[in-house]
């Protein structure tokens, strides 16, 4: 655990990375350890149903792989002058992490990247999302969490 956080940021290091953005449930993990890793605040994007106090920015994402449309909330502290960092765990179509990207830029803040664990994304979403990965799903046995 306590390698895991600087190996997530460690391709974004010299980025100037003021804020990172952990996406509901587990990027609030991984989040919180890229955070500590850069000594930078971290921002929820929550899912309906959380308490989302203050003014908040609402996107919602394009079918994810399940198909399902979900919904984002993230606070407005965000602003001109943060450059961010969006975490997660795993990204497949990359459709909620490309929501969160739409959420950061309408507070005003410069989206920099993605970092996750595993990634299953196509070439052209990777390249869209910035994506920096630790594996990719093909390098994972057969079965892994059943999503290959």
């Amino acid at each position: 655990m306590s390698s895991l956080g600087p190996a997530m940021v460690s391709p974004f290091r010299a980025a100037d990375i003021t804020a990172v953005v952990g996406t509901e449930a587990r990027g609030f993990v991984f989040g919180a350890m890229c955070a500590n890793a850069l000594g930078v605040g971290l921002v929820l994007a929550r899912k309906p149903g959380s308490i989302h106090p203050g003014n908040n920015v609402v996107t919602t994402s394009d079918p994810d792989w399940r198909g399902r449309r979900i919904t984002f909330e993230i606070s407005r502290i965000l602003g001109p002058s943060d450059r961010v960092l969006l975490v997660d765990d795993w990204i497949e179509t990359g459709s909620q992490a490309d929501a969160v990207r739409r959420a950061i830029e309408i507070c005003g803040a410069e989206f920099v990247g993605t970092s996750v664990i595993v990634d299953q994304t196509t070439p052209s979403r990777r390249s869209a999302l910035r994506v920096s990965s630790l594996v990719k799903a093909t390098e994972l046995p057969p079965d892994t969490a059943g999503r290959n």
